[in-house]
C-alpha cells in the first residue's frame, strides 16, 4: 500500500527524515527531440473558490496596490459579497452601516501574498492564512490536497489551493504518489489522466528519461496545460526550453549548465538569463530552502552556494526573466505561510528591489496561474485577498512578518492584539 509522501515526511524517524531531505538538496543543487515553439502561457485549471457574503472597511491604510510601486495614502477600502467595491480617500468614502470596520490608521495594506511552492499539509493551512498567504501553488498532488481543494470549493476557509498532479519521474521514485511511465507512451497516458482528474499543472522530476519527456511535454501541449517542476538530469537546459517547460523549480538545470553552485561561470550567468527571458520561462528560485539545506556543507562551500545562486536570480532579474517567490515549506525544513517573508528577504538580498520581491509573490504568481482579473492586486472589482501591515514593505520588506490581519475572500480575520497595540501607540 502507497504512503503519503506528507505523511512518509511526518511519521519516518527523524534520522531517515534528514536524509530525504539531504538527498533533496543533493539533487537541487546538482541537477538541473524537435523544438516544440515559445513557452505556452500558463493557465490554471482550478476553479476559483466561492466568495465570502458581507462588508468590511478597511479605514485609513496605506495602500500598496501593486498595480505600480506607489502608495496610496490614508485610504478607505470598503469590501463587499468578497470583492473589493471602493477604494478611496478616507474622508471620501463612506463606511456602509453593515460593514465590520477595522481602524487601520497608519498600517499598510496590500494584496494578500501567493507563496508559489509548497507542500500543503492541512494542518498547516492556518499557518499560511497568519503569514498573509492567501493563494498557494502546491507542487505534488496527493489525496490529501485534493480533499483541501475540495473544501475550499465548497467554502472553508482556507487558502485557494492551485497544484500540479503527482510528480512524474523514472526509478528509483523519491517520494510516494510518484507516476513511473513504463515508455513514453504511458508517459503521455498519466498526462491525460493528470488533466482529467482537475490537476492544474503536470510536474516532472529528476529521474525522468529524455524520451518520457519529450512525450510529457508534447502531450501536455496538445492539452493546453503547463509542465513544470525540475528541470530533469538527462535533459540540458536549452532542450527544457524548446520543449515548453513553463517554469522551473530551485533553479534546477542552471546549475549543470554553469558548472555547479561552489564554483560556477559567472560568465554564462547573462547569456542563461537573457535567453530565459526571451524564451517566457518562469523561475521559482526557493532561494531560502536551499540556503537552510546547504548548511549541511562546509561553511565555505555554503556561503558560495547562496552567493552564486543569488547572483543568478539577479541576473534573470535584470535580463526580465520572470520571477515566483516560493518557499518550498511543507517538507520539514522552512516553516510553513512564515518563510515567504524569508523568501522575500532572500530576494533583496539577491539584489531586487522591495517592490520586484513583492510582485514575484502578488502580481507575479496571478500572472502564471492566469488569474490577473481576480488576483494580485488591489483594485476596484478583484477578489478581497488583502493583507494589513505594520510598516511600509516598499521601504523595508520585513514588514510583511507578523501581519496584523487578512482579508480573505472577503472575511476580515483579526490576528490578536496585534492591531490594537497598534492603535494604541499611534495614540487613538
Amino acid at each position: 500500500m502507497s504512503t503519503c509522501y506528507h505523511c512518509a515526511m511526518h511519521t519516518e524517524p527523524v534520522r531517515n527524515r534528514v536524509g530525504r531531505v539531504a538527498l533533496a538538496f543533493l539533487l537541487i543543487v546538482a541537477c538541473s527531440g524537435d523544438p516544440t515553439g515559445p513557452v505556452p502561457t500558463p493557465r490554471a485549471r482550478t476553479a476559483l473558490p466561492p466568495l465570502f457574503p458581507g462588508a468590511v472597511a478597511i479605514v485609513g491604510a496605506n495602500v500598496v496596490t501593486m498595480a505600480d510601486d506607489g502608495v496610496l495614502v490614508d485610504q478607505t477600502v470598503i469590501v463587499r459579497d468578497g470583492l473589493v467595491s471602493a477604494v478611496g480617500p478616507r474622508e471620501s468614502i463612506a463606511v456602509p452601516p453593515d460593514a465590520e470596520r477595522v481602524d487601520a490608521r497608519g498600517a499598510y495594506l496590500l494584496p494578500g501574498l501567493i507563496d508559489a511552492h509548497v507542500h500543503l499539509l492541512r494542518a498547516d493551512a492556518d499557518a499560511y492564512l497568519r503569514a498573509g498567504v492567501t493563494t498557494v501553488r502546491n507542487m505534488w498532488g496527493t489525496p490529501g490536497v485534493a480533499a483541501l481543494r475540495a473544501e475550499a470549493a465548497a467554502g472553508a476557509p482556507l487558502p485557494t489551493i492551485f497544484s500540479a498532479g503527482p510528480g512524474i519521474d523514472g526509478n528509483p521514485p523519491a517520494w510516494p504518489y510518484t507516476e513511473l511511465p513504463a515508455s513514453p507512451a504511458e508517459a503521455a497516458d498519466i498526462v491525460t489522466r493528470h488533466v482529467a482528474e482537475g490537476w492544474d499543472f503536470i510536474k516532472v522530476y529528476d529521474r525522468l528519461s529524455p524520451a518520457a519527456y519529450d512525450a510529457v511535454t508534447r502531450r501536455a501541449r496538445e492539452l493546453g496545460v503547463a509542465v513544470i517542476g525540475h528541470v530533469p538530469r538527462a535533459i540540458p537546459l536549452d532542450q527544457a526550453f524548446d520543449r515548453g517547460q513553463a517554469s522551473i523549480e530551485h533553479l534546477t538545470g542552471y546549475a549543470l549548465a554553469v558548472g555547479g553552485w561552489t564554483t560556477p561561470d559567472r560568465g554564462r550567468f547573462g547569456p542563461l538569463a537573457g535567453a530565459t527571458a526571451e524564451r517566457g520561462v518562469w523561475n521559482c528560485p526557493t532561494l531560502l530552502v536551499v540556503a537552510a539545506l546547504s548548511g549541511q556543507r562546509a561553511p565555505a562551500e555554503s556561503v558560495a552556494v547562496v552567493r552564486n545562486r543569488r547572483a543568478l536570480v539577479r541576473a534573470l532579474y535584470d535580463a526580465g526573466a520572470p520571477l515566483l517567490a516560493g518557499t518550498d515549506a511543507g517538507i520539514d525544513v522552512v516553516p510553513p505561510g512564515s518563510a515567504l517573508a524569508g523568501e522575500l528577504e532572500e530576494l533583496v538580498a539577491a539584489g531586487l528591489p522591495p517592490a520586484a520581491a513583492l510582485r514575484a509573490a502578488t502580481v507575479n504568481p496571478a500572472r502564471f496561474l492566469g488569474v490577473t482579473a481576480e488576483l494580485g492586486t488591489v483594485e476596484v472589482g478583484k477578489r478581497a485577498d488583502l493583507v494589513l501591515l505594520h510598516g511600509d514593505p516598499l521601504a523595508d520588506i520585513s514588514r510583511v512578518r507578523a501581519p496584523l490581519g487578512v482579508v480573505l475572500r472577503g472575511r476580515w480575520l483579526n490576528y490578536g492584539p496585534r492591531l490594537s497595540a497598534l492603535g494604541a501607540r499611534l495614540g487613538r
